[in-house]
């Protein structure tokens, strides 16, 4: 179910205790025990413009979306995926004119046909809380949707790639360490994954 909004309003900021409620409810699915920071933000943008096409995977609070929007992506150019009904009003709220999407990050390939020919998709899933077979369902997806040249950026409280080199090896793909936010709760690293 596709979800999008043409209000024209300042972002809100959403509360905290949203995301600690929903850690509570489910701390598998939400990953951290706090949403991530201005700073890790920033450096998941990083590279991204006015011009770039872009899919923001799980969502949840908006504050990777915020990084993206502040770089300069908006409108159509920004297609953010979410299955909590709580986090996808609050993105609806905070992001009016984007694409938010009630949607599987393991079925990439269903999305819409215009989320193609993608520039970056940026994941603040917790992939150590899945298996390699999710795992492979999210790289067959998003790299049917990447542009050549394209990549997927994914952050991590593991100072190691999330995606194991036999996924990678499957799909022809290559990880580069990116950068380190220090002063988010907890550190966190950013790896860059993209086609070898």
């Amino acid at each position: 179910m596709s979800l999008m909004t043409d209000i024209s309003q300042p972002p809100k900021k959403p509360s905290p205790l949203k995301f600690i409620w929903q850690f509570i409810r489910n701390p598998k699915s939400v990953g951290a025990i706090a949403p991530s920071g201005a700073v890790l933000s920033r450096k998941m943008a990083t590279g991204l413009d006015a011009n770039s096409k872009v899919l923001e995977l799980g969502g949840g609070t908006g504050t990777l979306t915020r990084g993206i929007a502040n770089a300069g992506v908006s409108g159509n150019n920004l297609t953010v995926i979410e299955m909590n009904p709580d986090f996808i009003r609050s993105l609806i709220e905070q992001f009016p004119g984007a694409r938010i999407v009630d949607h599987s990050a393991f079925e990439i390939e269903t999305l819409p046909e215009e989320v193609c020919d993608l520039d970056a998709i940026v994941s603040g899933l917790p992939l150590v809380n899945m298996s390699r077979d999710n795992h492979r369902a999210i790289m067959r997806g998003a790299f049917t949707r990447l542009k050549s040249g394209g990549c997927y950026r994914q952050f991590t409280y593991r100072p190691r790639c999330p995606i194991g080199p036999d996924v990678l090896d499957e799909f022809d793909l290559k990880a580069t360490y990116e950068a380190m936010a220090l002063r988010n709760i907890p550190p966190a690293f950013v790896y860059r994954i993209e086609r070898a």
